[in-house]
């Protein structure tokens, strides 16, 4: 196997780690402040940061679960 399809092959597991590092936090932050700001606005404490939160999780797993079965059907492809 040739060194440039070794590190082309790096660079690519690199992407993708990072794809899927970025898919999932930004959901939880994004319902972090969400829910933050619609309780400072609401005056309901703790209220809506956890209801958001528990919809980031959900939205960030669901992207995981898109990004896995699209690199397993672009697996099988090839």
């Amino acid at each position: 196997m040739p060194t440039g399809r070794r590190k082309g092959n790096v660079l690519e597991n690199l992407a993708l780690i990072s794809y899927i590092g970025i898919s999932m936090i930004i959901p939880i932050i994004g319902g972090v402040y969400i829910g933050r700001w619609l309780d400072s606005r609401l005056n309901t404490q703790p209220i809506f940061l956890f209801v958001f939160i528990v919809t980031g999780v959900i939205v960030a797993f669901m992207n995981l679960f898109k990004v896995a079965t699209k690199d397993i059907e672009k697996g099988k492809r090839k």
